[in-house]
């Protein structure tokens, strides 16, 4: 009797045990169903077919979840069961990319990411790709239709950029190259204010698409996507601070200098320019400013013309690296700047045009940069001499009074 109740005991206790083991199960299922519908991204299950050479040409879907259906539009009854080319008709001829890869990946069974436009649903779509087991594969997939369309808009704009830039260039080019010498420099004021006026309009406009687009991107999440975009701002950036320099340049030069003298940081200045030159890594930096100059009196507008144009031709001189040294110090009332350069150095037959206006040494560029020096640097009462050997580098000096009396 003992031996009947212990089994009965048992029994009960075994149907206890596999009760809760069901009903953990089911919530198990219950959990995963969730997770599974409640997903941001479209998944779909799916089984690849094969021709009788092993090329994939169709699939048939398993099972997708609800981010499918409201990603693509198309509901769960019309889908699953469904040959993708029963569910969406011409699918084969206007992605054939897509069974390649879903072909691949089943086969092979080592996963992929791509982004693709799909054409049946004119969207873009970011999918990654992986297979269960050999014969199937499961895919994961996002709408990047935003996305694309604001990378689209940075490369317009980019291109947009370097367009203003080359049609500047060969518009003062045209203009200028018509003129004799001495017509040239009389035409100076005229083409810096049309350029300022034709340029600087549309500029305005590409700076406040750059503004805005900078806050669609910072939105999007940290992938592969958003660093392109990010550096297609930066090239964006790039191009509109070029533009400005050789307008700034061109209006420097024509327009009469009144210098403005003032308690100057020369040192503040000094570490604004590097920073905003975004001086390349590759580039080594050696700043020293003795005490007795850090504070100037004189024009702080003109100091950043002078030695912005003139740190921006020592970087530029260093395409493969160097060292870039900048120094102050005092000397009779003035101040000596130097700004040297481990670059490839002027030319012997370039130097004694170095400072003449519309002279240049470089590819791009109208020659005004080192003329705004001269002239900027001579509106303070100093004056500015180099010394260069190629293959070596150059160095500037300049020499201004530490403290100048006000105009």
């Amino acid at each position: 009797m003992k031996t009947v109740t212990a089994s009965k005991a048992e029994l009960e206790r075994e149907i206890l045990e596999r009760k809760k083991a069901e009903e953990a199960l089911r919530k198990s299922e219950e959990e995963y169903s969730s997770l599974f519908d409640n997903m941001m991204d479209g998944f779909a299950y799916c089984e690849m077919m094969f021709d009788e050479a092993g090329k994939p040409v169709d699939f048939v879907y398993l099972q997708i979840n609800d981010a499918f259906e409201s990603i693509t539009g198309l509901k769960r009854d019309l889908v699953v069961g469904k040959k993708v080319t029963q569910a969406i008709p011409g699918i084969k001829e206007a992605n054939p990319e897509l069974f390649e890869t879903y072909g691949r990946v089943a086969l092979t069974r080592k996963k992929e990411k791509f982004e693709v436009f799909f054409k049946p649903l004119s969207m873009w779509l970011s999918i990654s790709v992986y297979s269960p087991r050999k014969g199937y594969f499961a895919a994961v997939f996002e709408d990047i239709t935003e996305r694309k369309l604001v990378q689209g808009l940075l490369e317009e704009r980019t291109a947009q950029v370097e367009d203003y830039a080359q049609q500047m260039e060969q518009l003062a080019e045209e203009r200028l190259e018509k003129l004799k010498d001495t017509e040239r420099l009389a035409a100076i004021g005229a083409t810096a204010g049309m350029v300022g006026h034709d340029i600087r309009n549309p500029l305005q406009a590409i700076i406040g698409d750059v503004y805005l687009a900078k806050g669609d991107v910072n939105s999007l999440p940290q992938d592969d996507s958003k660093t392109s975009l990010q550096e297609s701002l930066a090239a964006i950036e790039k191009n509109t601070k070029y533009i400005n320099k050789i307008v700034a340049d061109l209006q420097d030069y024509a327009r009469p200098l009144n210098p403005h003298v003032e308690e100057t940081d020369l040192n503040g200045i000094i570490s604004d320019l590097i920073i905003k030159n975004g001086i390349p890594t590759n580039i080594k930096r050696r700043v020293k400013i003795a005490k007795e100059t850090q504070t100037l009196t004189t024009d702080p507008a003109y100091m950043k013309r002078i030695l912005g144009n003139l740190i921006t031709n020592a970087v530029q001189a260093m395409p493969d690296g160097g060292r870039l040294t900048i120094n102050a110090t005092a000397k009779d009332n003035n101040t000596i700047i130097t700004v040297q350069d481990t670059g490839v150095g002027i030319p012997e037959d370039a130097k004694p045009k170095l400072f003449m206006p519309l002279f240049t040494t470089k590819s791009r560029g109208q020659g005004f940069g080192l003329s705004v020096v001269k002239r900027m640097t001579e509106a303070l009462n100093g004056a500015v001499t180099f010394e260069s050997q190629q293959g070596k580098g150059t160095k500037f000096t300049i020499q201004i009074p530490t403290n100048a009396k006000s105009h």
